[in-house]
């Protein structure tokens, strides 16, 4: 088990408590401390754990790495400082390696509910939770790291996490990528579920975000067939956590972002022809809140009507800096900046 950590003091003992519970003990942990400059570090060493110390902060993938390469068992599963997973959980991944000797990868999904209470924090859980719960099947081409195993050989055939990219984004999307690329396995195990811990401000919600979608046009961009395509606009259902129907919904919010601009630019100017922008505007914001129905009828069925509310402007926000972080990420991209 290899667990990158960064400044995780906040979250690390509930973390490594519930793997003090584990039904079957894990064969080895190692606590990858990335320069942390809390006590992340101590706390580790007070639960016994192998930890590793690079001499330089070089972000998940690099941490990641640098952890599998020390592991020694057959399965390497990743998991996320700020995760408490069931009791039953190396017990439960190994019998998903055990039950199709073709499986290659295990991939959990999140709890529906999170501790903390917060409307930003509650979306943005339950948006992840939704997002891998609705793939159709029992395979899926994502391999997310907040807890996810991969056979040893598999991981070192394919040379591991992509150490180009530097922060915490689509390093893990583009192991999965390559791994169904080839043909094989990732079971989806959708009743194996694990707790979110974070907790996240609007501010903090708005960075992470759009440094994501920046990340991921990037990475669309650089194979346009295989990523942008196949993966990320998912016109044929390829089993990402990405759906054709966000991808709409991006757009038509970006169109009534620009048919507002358009029309207060107008106004500005005192030209007339441009009263029916709002209107066109605001069809354009109710068609992009319909492409996630779904998504809507399953939070309410979790949670109740009150978080609807919230929910449906937090959408808007959320498509909104998507779209944003994506003409970002491709302009960069276009100026020479790939990762």
């Amino acid at each position: 088990m290899v667990i990158p950590a960064y400044n995780a003091e906040a979250t690390l003992v509930r973390c490594l408590d519930s793997l003090s519970k584990q039904t079957v003990k894990p064969f080895q942990i190692i606590l990858v401390d990335d320069c942390s400059t809390d006590r992340t570090a101590s706390i580790a060493s007070e639960a016994g754990l192998e930890i590793l110390s690079p001499p330089a902060r070089g972000g998940p993938a690099i941490a990641r790495n640098a952890g599998a390469e020390k592991a020694e068992g057959d399965i390497i599963l990743f998991l996320d400082s700020d995760v408490v997973v069931p009791p039953d959980l190396v017990e439960r991944i190994s019998e998903g390696f055990n039950a199709d000797s073709s499986t290659v990868a295990v991939q959990t999904v999140y709890s529906p509910h999170c501790p903390a209470e917060d409307m930003v924090s509650r979306y943005q859980n339950f948006y992840y939770y939704h997002s891998l719960t609705s793939i159709k099947g029992n395979s899926t081409a994502t391999f997310a790291t907040w807890c996810a195993a991969i056979k040893r050989e598999t991981f070192i055939d394919i040379g591991g996490f992509n150490t180009s990219i530097p922060e915490p984004t689509v390093e893990d999307e583009e192991l999965g990528y390559e791994i169904a690329d080839r043909g094989q396995k990732i079971v989806l195990e959708r009743n194996i579920r694990v707790t979110h811990l974070a907790s996240y401000t609007i501010s903090q919600f708005i960075r992470r975000r759009h440094r994501m979608a920046r990340a991921q046009a990037k990475s669309g961009w650089r194979s346009i067939r295989e990523r942008l395509l196949k993966r990320y606009i998912n016109l044929r259902e390829t089993g990402t956590h990405h759906s054709r129907w966000v991808v709409l919904s991006i757009l038509l919010v970006l169109c009534a972002v620009s048919l507002i601009l358009v029309f207060l630019a107008g106004t500005f100017l005192r030209l007339s022809l441009l009263s029916w922008f709002p209107v066109a505007a605001l069809v354009a914001i109710l068609l992009s809140l319909l492409c996630h129905l779904n998504f809507f009828r399953s939070a309410v069925s979790h949670f109740g009507l009150k978080v609807l509310p919230g929910f449906l402007v937090l959408c808007l926000l959320d498509m909104t800096i998507l779209g944003w972080g994506i003409i970002i990420g491709t302009v960069q991209f276009v100026s020479g900046k790939h990762y």
